[in-house]
């Protein structure tokens, strides 16, 4: 291996130090620019991206620390499946933008997903779990996956809210994606997922008791 001259060293950082002034500088210049409204949005974003990449940090000062880490995975997993959900149905509330049934669809994927992945990117599917099962999950579970659901679509809703008021200023961004239409699928999902983890755990059940004989 050849050896880093010191020399070489001091100008790689001070490259470093001129990407970062320029890109604080254009960071700057780009904020200016924005309304409050928009100032908001892009703090949410940057917050809960802050949030998620130090969360080890901020839950290390809680009791419920150790079964944080035991759900780390499962819980960014969750984060980063009910961000991209959020988005993909945004999407097609951006291009139906009248139309109520995205935000139905965003329900009954939540349920999809954790049938086919087992990832939980809804707060209904959680709640369904919670309420429906035995021993399924304890209310500091519940919590701590709410809170990553919470990130995820406060990522996405803001990221869709920022970019949609440069688009169609002065519009609202969720006028028909939230409604009573959205609030009906989402209760019906509740229900169904209590009646599916109340069925799996009845056949688990019965399994077991076909081995002990």
């Amino acid at each position: 291996m050849l050896p880093i001259a010191r020399k070489a060293l001091g100008r790689d950082w001070m490259e470093f130090f001129t990407v970062l002034v320029w890109a604080t500088v254009i960071l700057i210049m780009f904020l200016s620019k924005l309304k409050a409204a928009q100032d908001v949005l892009v703090a949410l974003i940057l917050g809960t991206l802050f949030a998620i990449a130090n969360a080890d940090y901020l839950f290390s000062h809680f009791r419920f620390y150790k079964i944080f880490v035991v759900l780390r995975k499962e819980l960014l997993k969750d984060t980063v499946v009910t961000g991209a959900l959020s988005l993909f149905c945004l999407a097609l509330h951006y291009n139906w933008h009248e139309a109520a049934w995205p935000g139905i669809l965003l329900q009954f994927l939540t349920l999809a997903v954790w049938i086919a992945t087992g990832a939980q990117p809804g707060p209904m599917v959680s709640l369904g779990i919670w309420a429906g099962g035995k021993n399924q999950m304890t209310k500091i579970q519940l919590m701590l996956r709410m809170v990553a659901q919470t990130a995820g679509n406060i990522v996405a809703f803001a990221s869709f809210g920022l970019y949609y008021s440069f688009a169609f200023p002065g519009e609202g961004p969720f006028s028909h994606f939230f409604g009573l239409e959205s609030n009906l699928a989402a209760g019906l999902v509740l229900i169904m997922t209590v009646i599916l983890i109340r069925h799996r755990e009845t056949v688990v059940q019965n399994k077991i008791a076909e081995k002990s004989q």
